[in-house]
C-alpha cells in the first residue's frame, strides 16, 4: 500500500481527483478500480471516490496492477541466520514483500533469495520455497525450502504447529497485567478487502504476549508467541484490545497519539523461530537482530520516557 498525507489543499478536494494528481503514470480507470474494490484508505477508514480530503488526511491505497508473469533473481543484500542444502533463513528486511502479487513491482525476497541460491519449485512458480511468510513492512526471520522434501515437511510442520514464532513488537498504551492471551477468531473484513478483523466467522487465533518493558503510560516493548498464523493475526489481535502498534495505520494507529514520535511502518519484528530441523532432526532455534529503525525508535522512546 502507498501512504499518502493530504496537505496544501486551499479548499476540500475529492479524493479520486486527489490521488489522480499524485500518480501522473497510473490511469483513472487503475485508480477507480482501487476504489470499487475497497483498498482506498482515508485515516484507516475505507472511502469513496467523491468523498471529500482535507489537510492531514491519512490516505493508503492498493493500486492494482497485472500480475507478474516472470520471476528473476534479483541481486539483493541478504543477512542469512542459517542455511544447509535443505533449507535457508533470512532477516527479512523492511519494504520488500516475500513474493510477487498485486502491486508489487519492486523486486521481491523471493527474486533476492534465489540470486543466492535454488528453491524447491513445488510451491509455484512465483512462490518458489515459500513455506511461510511476513508482512511487507515486518522484518524478521523467515525459512525458505530448497528441496521439495524439505518443502513438505517444512509445510508439515507450519500446519500441525510446531515452529514456534516469537515476535517483538512496540505497542501503543501499557496493560495493566505483564502478560495476557488473546483468543479471538480472525477472518477478511467485509468491506476492506485488504483488511482482517476479530470475526465470529473467521479462523481460531491465538496469541500470548509478555511486556519487555514500558516507555511511561505511552509505548510498550512486548514480545510475542503465535499459536496460529493468520494473516495480521498481531495486528488484529493488539488492536482488538486497545493497544494498536505503532506505526499501523491501518489497524487503528493515530499519528497524533504522541505528535513527537514519527513512524513510517508497524514496529512488529519476527525475533525467533524454534522447530526441529524436517530432515536433519536437529533442534534449531534461530534468532533474527532487530533492525535499525527498530533499535533507534526504542532509544526515541526511552528519551522520551525520560
Amino acid at each position: 500500500m502507498v501512504k499518502i498525507v493530504a496537505q496544501d489543499l486551499d479548499i476540500p478536494v475529492r479524493a479520486d481527483k486527489f490521488l489522480a494528481a499524485q500518480f501522473h503514470d497510473i490511469s483513472r480507470t487503475q485508480i477507480k478500480k482501487s476504489f470499487d474494490d475497497g483498498l482506498v484508505l482515508c485515516n484507516g477508514q475505507a472511502i469513496k471516490a467523491k468523498q471529500s480530503l482535507r489537510n492531514g488526511d491519512i490516505l493508503e491505497i492498493e493500486l492494482i496492477y497485472p500480475e507478474q508473469t516472470t520471476l528473476y533473481p534479483h541481486g539483493m543484500s541478504l543477512e542469512v541466520l542459517f542455511e544447509d542444502e535443505h533449507l535457508i533463513i533470512v532477516n527479512k528486511p523492511t519494504g520488500v514483500a516475500v513474493h510477487g502479487g498485486n502491486g508489487i513491482k519492486k523486486p521481491t525476497l523471493v527474486e533476492g533469495v534465489l540470486s543466492h541460491c535454488e528453491l524447491s519449485g513445488i510451491g509455484g512458480e512465483f512462490r518458489p520455497g515459500v513455506v511461510h511468510r511476513l508482512d511487507k513492512d515486518t522484518t524478521g526471520a523467515i525459512i525458505f525450502a530448497k528441496t521439495d522434501r524439505a518443502y513438505l515437511k517444512l509445510v508439515h510442520l507450519f500446519s500441525t504447529r510446531a515452529i514456534q514464532k516469537e515476535y517483538l513488537a512496540i505497542v501503543c498504551g501499557t496493560m495493566r497485567t505483564l502478560s495476557g492471551t488473546i483468543d479471538q477468531p480472525i477472518g477478511r473484513h467485509k468491506s476492506v478487502k485488504t483488511k482482517m478483523c476479530i470475526h465470529s466467522e473467521g479462523k481460531p487465533a491465538l496469541t500470548d504476549w509478555q511486556i519487555q518493558e514500558r516507555f511511561g503510560e505511552l509505548f510498550s516493548l512486548i514480545s510475542i508467541n503465535l499459536h496460529t498464523g493468520r494473516t495480521h493475526q498481531i495486528r488484529v489481535h493488539m488492536a482488538s484490545i486497545g493497544h494498536p502498534l505503532l506505526g499501523d495505520a491501518t489497524y487503528g494507529y493515530n499519528p497524533n497519539f504522541c505528535p513527537k514520535i514519527q513512524c513510517e511502518r508497524p514496529m512488529l519484528h519476527a525475533s525467533k523461530l524454534s522447530f526441529v530441523h524436517p530432515i536433519t532432526s536437529n533442534v534449531l532455534g534461530v534468532k533474527a537482530p532487530l533492525p535499525i529503525d527498530f533499535i533507534s525508535m526504542v532509544n526515541n522512546l526511552k528519551k522520551l520516557e525520560s
